[in-house]
């Protein structure tokens, strides 16, 4: 009887721990996805600062900005194509 017991005992302690550990490695889980989002997130900050940097100059800015399509205030944009 006493044995009976003491299994039953350690059967609902193992069942009350499994929520617990299952919530516990689906934190893990999400904070190591975080840890990689956020890694990644810096790494584009960084090259996009390279970048920003890399243009340096008012001129290689308004040349990448004409590149991209983007005009000055009061300007007429034309495009010259193939027919």
């Amino acid at each position: 009887m006493r044995k009976l017991l003491v299994i039953g005992v350690v059967v609902i302690l193992a069942i009350l721990f499994v929520q617990p550990i299952r919530a516990y490695r689906t934190a893990q889980a999400e904070l190591t996805s975080a840890r990689t989002q956020l890694a990644e997130a810096r790494t584009a900050k960084e090259r996009a600062i390279k970048a920003r940097d890399a243009l340096g100059t008012r001129e290689m800015l308004v040349r990448e900005a004409r590149r991209r399509g983007y005009i000055f205030p009061g300007e007429t944009p034309f495009s010259v194509g193939n027919r």
